[in-house]
């Protein structure tokens, strides 16, 4: 390994182990996966990987658009490599022309819209919460869900939550802390309602799995023990596990992730005419972008042309 690209292997090295405190476990996660699809490209057309030459990330991007990438997840791949090389103290590659040039290209020959989650709206848990338990599993599954939908949780916050953290209030509803999130960098936290159903659910949960600490929620051993905590992966199987249940034809289910009762809560708000601030607010959105997409059906519905339509007689 020639010297240059020796010291910068250990600077990155460095600031990785520094960077452990100051980014979340998935977040490190994702850029070492996305360095680790660099470095083999790199390794491939036998290119120095750091540092890189603008000409390799340009040709990079190309190879990943050939290979049918999502434009979302090249930028990210491109704005993981800019940070390796900062974080290495060495030329960053991403900041030329050429790659600018690059996604520029990109940005006008692929779509760049993004498949989306299926979302859960509260008419369909509604009907999930009407079938009767069997097991621990269940229990926990029905609380998991209503938490989600009222919280408005990222599945990583959502796994996180601290029976430590859940408050009630004088009429029967509560509320629980998120002590973290994706756009709470700071660890500020933010306080989310629980509805009185929910704490019902949840009492049911934390009675039956005779948790009295630690996260609000854990997998179950078979059929009847709590285990340890609970992963983000599970909680898209149990969303799904919704869907399924309440007879969703299999390719609606399985479009069903572990944002979906995020989606489906801010596409309720907005029927339901709440302002855009408030549901902002409700999910922990930093800008309308998000809110807006998931809600787009219903915000064209209310729209100008759909309000036009209606009062010349046209709907």
């Amino acid at each position: 390994m020639p010297p240059l690209e020796r010291r910068a292997v250990e600077a990155l090295t460095d600031w990785t182990a520094m960077a452990q405190g100051a980014y979340t476990t998935n977040t490190i996660r994702a850029w070492r996966a996305d360095w680790e699809i660099f470095s083999a490209y790199c390794h491939r057309y036998r290119a120095p990987v750091l540092p890189a030459a603008a000409k390799t990330v340009r040709d990079f991007v190309f190879e990943c658009v050939g290979l049918r990438k999502k434009p979302a997840t090249i930028r990210r791949y491109v704005a993981t490599i800019g940070r390796a090389h900062r974080a290495a103290g060495v030329a960053d590659p991403v900041v030329a022309e050429t790659v600018k040039l690059a996604l520029k290209e990109m940005g006008r020959t692929v779509q760049a819209r993004q498949s989306q989650a299926r979302g859960l709206v509260w008419s369909e848990i509604a009907q999930f919460l009407e079938f009767d338990v069997r097991n621990l599993r269940d229990i926990r599954d029905r609380a998991l869900v209503a938490v989600a939908y009222d919280t408005i949780c990222r599945r990583e916050e959502l796994v996180n939550l601290r029976i430590s953290d859940i408050a009630e209030s004088g009429d029967g509803s509560g509320s629980v802390l998120i002590r973290r999130s994706k756009t709470d960098t700071a660890g500020e936290g933010a306080t989310a309602y629980l509805s009185p159903l929910t704490m019902r659910l949840l009492g049911e949960w934390l009675d039956a799995s005779r948790r009295k600490s630690g996260t609000l929620f854990a997998r179950v051993l078979g059929n009847t023990e709590a285990g340890d905590v609970l992963t983000a992966q599970s909680v898209s199987a149990v969303f799904r596990k919704v869907g399924k249940w309440i007879g969703l034809p299999k390719a609606e289910w399985e479009r069903i992730s572990g944002h979906s009762c995020r989606v489906g809560a801010a596409q309720d708000l907005l029927a339901l005419n709440v302002d855009m601030a408030s549901v902002m607010q409700a999910g922990r959105w930093k800008d309308t972008r998000m809110p807006m997409r998931y809600g787009e059906k219903i915000l064209a519905s209310r729209g100008a042309m759909a309000r036009a339509a209606r009062s010349q007689g046209r709907a």
